[in-house]
């Protein structure tokens, strides 16, 4: 039924643009589908590594391209920094905008991808390729930890009732930060009206209680907030957090 209504010949996906869901991968997998989780930019013309279709690593972005020199500069105690590239499919700069450039690229010529990730190297030396989080979304807590909201987020979005969710440092009014993990949800309203479900929030708490138990204490979940209306996002359906109301009092 599910592979007819593809039109009975679908067996691979390249999935990117956006963090793959494990288990949406499994379950297409399941079903006799292959999904190739990658990972490219546009400046990079755009594939950087990507999985194989006889070489999946689950929850990686797959093994970054031969032709690409890639580094994860100022990495921190977890082997996460920012992931930084050279190589012939990356451009040579932005057209006639020196300032631009001067913040693309490092003095060494490596493009700053502005997004964070690790990487591990194979016995056969294939570099496995992880990405974390984007830097401009990065929370640093008053201890000096790095927490990327992007891989919290990853690990509730197969919730059921979750249609969207963001993780972000809780701030007062008066711009003083709590040291608090929010995770804000916005929730499939049909699913809880079916389920009888009329406490949203306790709801989803149970989930958010089942991930903490297993994050480390800096990324353990301190709020959930439960919102009515939709995140604010753009023509392409992606969530602007900037636009968004981060306060929690």
């Amino acid at each position: 039924m599910v592979l007819a209504a593809f039109g009975g010949e679908l067996n691979m996906i390249i999935s990117g643009g956006a963090p793959l869901n494990q288990e949406m991968a499994e379950l297409f997998d399941g079903l006799g589908v292959k999904v190739l989780n990658g990972y490219g930019i546009t400046e990079c013309a755009p594939i950087l590594a990507v999985n194989h279709n006889n070489y999946i690593v689950p929850k990686s972005v797959g093994p970054v391209l031969p032709i690409v020199d890639c580094r994860i500069a100022d990495a921190d105690e977890n082997g996460e920094g920012e992931i930084q590239v050279k190589g012939p499919n990356v451009m040579l700069g932005y057209y006639k905008n020196d300032e631009a450039n001067a913040e693309a690229f490092t003095e060494d010529g490596y493009f700053r991808t502005g997004d964070a990730g690790k990487m591990e190297i194979t016995k056969e030396g294939d570099r496995i390729l992880y990405i974390t989080g984007r830097f401009k979304n990065i929370i640093i807590l008053s201890n000096g930890k790095n927490v990327y909201p992007e891989e919290i987020e990853d690990a509730l979005s197969a919730t059921p009732g979750l249609v969207d969710i963001v993780v972000y440092e809780g701030k007062s009014r008066r711009g003083i930060t709590f040291n608090t993990i929010v995770a804000e949800i916005y929730p499939d309203k049909a699913f809880l009206e079916e389920k009888g479900i009329t406490d949203a929030k306790a709801y989803f708490q149970k989930f958010v209680n089942e991930y903490n138990k297993t994050a480390v204490p800096y990324k353990k979940i301190g709020l959930v907030k439960v919102r009515e209306e939709e995140f604010p996002k753009n023509t392409l359906r992606k969530i602007l957090r900037r636009k968004m109301d981060m306060t929690i009092d």
